[in-house]
């Protein structure tokens, strides 16, 4: 009988710790999906920003679109502003 009570509590403890383990890795893996998903979407950020930084340095068009922007125009050009 006390061999019974013994073995039924190891049995009990046993799938009480694997039980623990699997809820951990489950969440592991599910935080581990989400990261990689945010990984993802930051590296495709990045390619969008690395090729705008690249226009901004060479491309003629870009330069005069972002210069424009601010308020600069090219030396005597007329500049038509809008009246409320």
């Amino acid at each position: 009988m006390a061999l019974g009570v013994v073995i039924g509590t190891m049995t009990i403890l046993c799938l009480a710790v694997n039980i623990r383990a699997f809820v951990e890795m489950n969440r592991q893996s599910i935080e581990n999906q989400k990261l990689n998903t945010e990984i993802k979407q930051l590296n495709s950020t990045n390619l969008v920003l690395e090729e705008e930084i690249k226009n901004l340095k060479g491309d003629p068009k870009t330069i005069e679109r972002e210069a424009r922007k601010i308020g600069m125009s090219r030396p005597n050009e007329k500049i038509l502003v809008p009246m409320n």
